[in-house]
């Protein structure tokens, strides 16, 4: 007897668990909720960027033939306020180009004007600028679209080396005189100078303008492409600089 009892009572309390539900949670538990995801473009943001750059020329004349190769480096900080920030950026390029044929006359009152081909090599340079910069993550509409495009407005400078020809020239030409018609020899001794130092002439302060997109494999490693507008003082000089590259965000 004493064992139907019990059995009975086992049954029973099987069958009040079973029917009852789910348990009730205490008003006093907290369950805690998920984490936000990670920001890929952060506040206070410092980034380093490494980049190889290509540059080409726009103005007239022999300077739109200027074209560069080269490299550089970017520092920029993103403000408290995430969508804008201040960069400094340096390239150092190889500028090349602005050679080919044309007519010089070397001696007023002279006939047939002298047809005289170089002046053209290559020119080390540096390029600095100094930018304001403004972005918009699109991760902040797109939760999972890592991609920011910004837009740069500064100013800065070019430095230009020595060209890699040489500094002398002392070549001979015959001449004939326009009134008499006597031809001679005339043999002119001079400074060989690149066209792109005639072009540019000495180092020179450009404005900069320009936009690119940024995307980031993780909130820290991206990678970035941009173009620039340059343009020095003279507008004869103006080209535009095209950046790719990659970039590291604390």
């Amino acid at each position: 007897m004493k064992r139907l009892v019990a059995l009975t009572v086992a049954l029973a309390s099987q069958a009040v668990a079973t029917f009852a539900g789910e348990p009730v949670v205490s008003s006093k538990q907290v369950i805690a909720p998920p984490p936000p995801p990670p920001e890929f473009f952060r506040p206070n943001e410092f980034d380093i960027g490494a980049f190889a750059t290509y540059a080409t020329g726009v103005g007239s004349d022999n300077a739109g033939k200027i074209h560069a190769w080269g490299g550089g480096m970017d520092f920029t900080y993103w403000f408290p306020w995430k969508y804008a920030g201040v960069r400094f950026q340096g390239a150092g390029v190889s500028l090349r180009g602005g050679g080919g044929s044309r007519t010089v006359t070397f001696v007023d009152g002279f006939k047939a004007p002298v047809t005289v081909t170089g002046g053209g090599g290559s020119v080390p340079a540096g390029i600095l600028t100094s930018d304001a910069l403004l972005r918009l993550p699109l991760d902040d509409f797109w939760p999972n679209v890592h991609l920011a495009p910004y837009a740069f407005v500064g100013f800065g400078g070019i430095i230009l080396g020595s060209p890699s020809e040489g500094r002398s020239v002392s070549e001979n030409f015959t001449v004939t005189n326009n009134t008499t018609g006597v031809t001679r020899q005339v043999t002119l001794t001079g400074r060989r100078v690149s066209a792109l130092r005639q072009h540019l002439g000495t180092d020179r302060v450009l404005g900069h303008v320009g936009g690119g997109l940024e995307y980031r494999f993780t909130p820290h490693i991206g990678i970035f492409g941009e173009i620039g507008y340059d343009f020095p003082n003279g507008s004869s000089n103006n080209f535009i600089q095209t950046n790719f590259g990659l970039r590291y965000a604390f």
